[in-house]
């Protein structure tokens, strides 16, 4: 059994706010959200779950991705995902989630830079840059607790 786990990193936002919070999508990082929905499902037709920033950019995101994407059987809101969140304990709550379960699982996991860089690097031992609305697809084989990076993209690499 193994959890795929596609990481993705908000799309562009707004460069001001009076809150980092509160910042929105531009409409570029709107079409990079489209972008990355279209592409996800071509990979996987149904996503088990969805986990969620509470940050504004990161909810438009999976809204977009909720629409032109594949489809979520459930969408959680995770406090863990904020930009400065541990890694660790954000991949604690996940394997606590969905490790369970005898079939392989699905997961969208939406969130910001620095933290979608430190899941990779904590799970594969590779710590990327992301791109906005960015995507990297890790296969965590359950039985040794290992990730494996499958995919790593920019939406402008995608379809």
């Amino acid at each position: 059994m193994a959890i795929f786990l596609y990481i993705v990193r908000h799309g562009e936002a707004e460069p001001i706010s009076s809150e980092d919070s509160l910042r929105e999508l531009t409409e570029h990082g709107r079409w990079e959200a489209k972008r990355t929905a279209l592409w996800l499902k071509t990979q996987v037709p149904t996503f088990n779950a969805a986990l969620v920033s509470p940050y504004v950019r990161a909810q438009q995101t999976l809204e977009t991705i909720s629409q032109f994407g594949p489809k979520i059987k459930q969408t959680e809101t995770y406090d863990g995902l904020t930009p400065e969140s541990s890694a660790q304990k954000a991949i604690d709550f996940l394997l606590a989630q969905f490790s369970a379960d005898e079939e392989d699982q699905h997961i969208v996991c939406v969130s910001h830079m620095p933290l979608v860089s430190y899941l990779i690097g904590e799970l594969t031992e590779y710590m990327p840059i992301m791109a906005t609305a960015g995507v990297a697809q890790v296969r965590i084989d359950l039985d040794n607790w290992k990730g494996h990076l499958v995919t790593l993209l920019s939406p402008d690499q995608m379809l």
